[in-house]
Order: C-alpha cells, then structure tokens, then sequence
C-alpha cells in the first residue's frame, strides 16, 4: 500500500486529515484501525476520546505502541469483527476506511443501522479497482493474495442505497486517483 506505484497509505492519510477537518469531533472512531495510519493527525486538545476498533489483535498491539504516547488516555482500542452484532461507543466522527470491501455493504449497513445512535456521521472509503485487480502489482503483491479472496468490490451507488435503507442520509462523495489504476471514494452520511 505504500508502494509510491501504488501510493495508497498516503493517499488514505490525506484523506483521514480532510475528514477530520470536515467534522471536528470530540469523540471519534476508527473501524480497522490496524496500526493506526492517521491516528497522529488527532488533535489530543481538542478530542476527548479515540476508538479504534480492529479484528487482528496484532494490528492493535502495534496501534497503541505507537500512538499511546500522544493520545494517552484517550486511546481505547478494542477487538472486534465488525458486523450487526457489535455495539459501539458513541462518537461524533465514525471513520471506516477500506473495510467496507472486507465486511460487505449489506452487513456494512445492518452494522450502521445497529449502532445509528451512536454515530454523528460515518465516513467511509472505498476502493474501485478501475484497471487493477484488488492487490496492486508491487514486488510484494504475491504475499496479499488471500486478500482477494476475502474482499469485494463495493460499487458507490450500492453503498448509497443500502445505506439509505439503513437510516442514512448521503452528505457527500469525493473522489481520488492513484497512481496504479484504481480509485479510492470517499462517501459521508449521517443518521437520519
């Protein structure tokens, strides 16, 4: 992902900064946090609380070694899959980058839909893969097959609408390029 042919981490950090930008929160969440690419751009002023919530219990070991130190207290880092069945936290600001592909946009919005309450607005983003297939061709491509295997596209519109029949309302979507093909959609909504 960090790949400069590919340049999807720092594609992704420039776009946490804009959605934290876009809705300044004192209480924010993090669905896959992993090791937390974006986490220092947090404002520990201004934010009372963190959630990240990740499926890979090394990813989170990884998270809070790097970012307990500037987010101290902060920080709670929990984990979980995400699906229907999982409550969380109430938070202002519920970012959900590249993990919509992992759950599946039906089992993305019953999961939105349960915890409607709890979210002020969701942003997400997701992947299409315009002329690459979903693992960009680096010299590491071969250690990410599996992925593939475990992922699928999400088309925007069919996020739109299921999310739509789960109570939420569209605020926006932007897209953009990378280098290898494929396009990364940022899309925002909130609970109506």
């Amino acid at each position: 992902m960090s790949d400069v042919r590919v340049g999807q981490v720092q594609r992704l950090r420039d776009i946490t900064a804009e959605q934290l930008a876009a809705y300044p929160s004192r209480a924010i969440g993090v669905l896959g946090v992993a090791g937390g690419n974006g986490l220092d751009l947090i404002n520990p002023e201004s934010t009372d609380v963190v959630y990240g919530y990740d499926i890979n219990a090394d990813y989170l070991a990884a998270c809070e070694a790097r970012y307990r130190d500037g987010l101290g207290h902060r920080l709670h880092l929990v984990e979980t899959s995400i699906d229907r069945s999982v409550t969380i936290e109430r938070v202002d600001l519920l970012i959900a980058n590249l993990i919509i592909e992992y759950v599946g946009a039906e089992e993305f919005a019953a999961f939105a839909a349960a915890n409607a309450g709890s979210i002020g607005v969701l942003s997400c983003v997701i992947q299409r893969n315009d002329a690459a297939g979903f693992v960009s061709s680096t010299d590491y491509a071969s250690s990410f097959d599996a992925l593939a295997s475990v992922s699928s596209d999400i088309d925007p519109e069919t996020l739109d609408s299921v999310m739509s029949d789960a109570g939420f309302a569209v605020l926006g979507r932007c897209e953009y390029p990378l280098p290898n093909g494929k396009t990364l959609i940022r899309q925002d909504f909130r609970a109506t």
